[in-house]
């Protein structure tokens, strides 16, 4: 269901406020106008009467029927009259004159008494009558058809009245609420506009005050947020040069440790082959030497610009499970001799996903080296692998002294290392190369002994 905004929602209790005073106000106008009306019209038809009884007290008197006849006449000239009886005491009738055939359902009856007053010039007629009594009777019958139809139009003029009254009523509202809420409206046009990032775009406050000091201290904001961002980004500035140089210190302590060692090494091989009696045994374990220094150095250099220039990667489908036999066997070759031994569950069945073959291989290989390195001899490493999902999941355990609690917050963080010999940047890549990849590498804290490392890999190009 839509749901109404504030605008639909006023007009709406507006609209409901104005039919329900309209209607009220129609009835009860209409109804008391009515009764008014019918109430007076009754009063008069009352006083019709009294005012033909005080008149033809004479006329019965005298037995004038034609006196009678005349009165009556001129009553039944009024509109709404369409009956006049005259009778005696006895009910007998003396006259009775009548308009056309009416409705007689909107036909009503008053009657009014003909007595004998004390007056004078009546004593002669009295004939033994006590003053002051009843000496007739004068009925009238009139419609009520006219009143209705006078109370109906009267009705109808107030229901036109009142709604009229309350359409214009409903247009006012409707145009003063588009002055208060169109300001309101460029409001959330601009708070949207915010929340994209423009601080540029300023609101205006109407004709209304309220909305005048709205728009003011709305676009007051906005200033401060521009200057509020404005020095974040320079104070963020500041902190990424910050970083970057306490990076770039850091990766020259890092290299001047790392390469210190080799250097030294390589001089002092240096020194000892600068003499003339040394034995060629001796010279060729000081060639050895630095030879060997020289590999360490140069891998020292590609494990920096591993990590500092990622190459762009190409992603193909990659059957993971062979990747891990061809991995095992490779790094067996090194560690079998040492009393390493390797396990594996990997499903008999292509695990292929979207990879860079090359690069998934040497962060996986990272990984597996660093277990064989914290096992050190007599160890074991168990390396499964399984669908779950759309995803593909690797764990590589080990059998080693496990990792501290506080080791375990750096464990990925570049340069940091628990080995005496190490740039720290083995883990460093390898979660730079699975995060590219759409993936998540975490430490499994549920590890009682030795350490575990979860891999997990979607199916698709994360790109």
């Amino acid at each position: 269901m839509k749901i109404l905004n504030f605008q639909q929602r006023l007009l709406a209790g507006v609209v409901m406020l104005i039919i329900t005073t309209t209607v009220t106000l129609g009835f009860v106008g209409s109804h008391l106008a009515a009764s008014f009306l019918r109430q007076r019209f009754e009063d008069r038809m009352s006083f019709l009467a009294k005012y033909l009884a005080l008149n033809a007290e004479l006329g019965i008197l005298i037995d004038d029927e034609a006196m009678l006849r005349r009165l009556a006449k001129n009553l039944l000239s009024e509109k709404d009259v369409v009956t006049v009886i005259i009778t005696d005491p006895a009910g007998r009738e003396l006259v009775k004159t009548r308009k056309e055939a009416t409705d007689s359902s909107s036909k009503r009856i008053v009657s009014a008494t003909v007595r004998l007053t004390n007056q004078g010039e009546n004593l002669a007629f009295l004939k033994n009558q006590a003053s002051d009594q009843s000496i007739g009777k004068v009925t009238l019958i009139y419609s009520v058809a006219g009143i209705k139809q006078l109370q109906t139009r009267l009705r109808n003029r107030y229901v036109l009245a009142a709604f009229g009254l309350g359409l214009l009523g409903l247009i006012g509202f409707f145009l003063f609420s588009r002055s208060l809420l169109a300001p309101l409206s460029a409001l959330v046009k601009a708070s949207r506009q915010v929340a994209a990032g423009d601080l540029d775009t300023r609101i205006k406050g109407g004709a209304l005050p309220e909305t005048k000091e709205l728009a003011e201290a709305f676009n007051s904001m906005l200033e401060s947020l521009a200057e509020s961002r404005r020095n974040l980004e320079k104070t963020y500035q500041e902190m990424i040069e910050q970083r970057s140089l306490a990076k770039v210190g850091r990766f020259a302590l890092t290299v001047a440790h790392e390469v210190k060692n080799p250097l030294g090494i390589i001089k002092g091989a240096l020194d000892i082959l600068k003499k003339p009696e040394i034995d060629q045994n001796l010279r060729a374990t000081m060639i050895q030497y630095v030879e060997d220094e020289v590999r360490r150095l140069n891998k020292l250099i590609q494990d920096f610009l591993d990590f500092s220039r990622p190459g762009k990667l190409i992603f193909k489908g990659t059957d993971v499970g062979a990747l891990l036999r061809e991995l095992v066997e490779r790094v067996s070759i090194e560690w079998t001799d040492k009393g390493m031994k390797f396990n594996t569950k990997l499903p008999h069945t292509s695990c292929i996903v979207l990879a860079d073959a090359d690069m998934l291989s040497r962060a996986l290989l990272n990984i597996i080296k660093n277990a064989c390195e914290a096992c050190g001899e007599e160890g074991s490493i168990l390396i499964k692998a399984w669908r779950q999902g759309p995803s593909l999941i690797i764990t590589i355990s080990d059998t080693g002294p496990g990792i501290d609690q506080e080791a375990r917050g750096k464990l990925f963080d570049p340069f940091f290392t628990t080995k005496a010999k190490g740039t720290g940047l083995g883990l460093a890549f390898a979660r730079q190369v699975i995060e590219a990849h759409g993936g998540q590498i975490d430490l499994l804290e549920d590890s009682k002994e030795g350490t575990t490392f979860k891999i997990v890999l979607p199916e698709s190009n994360p790109g």
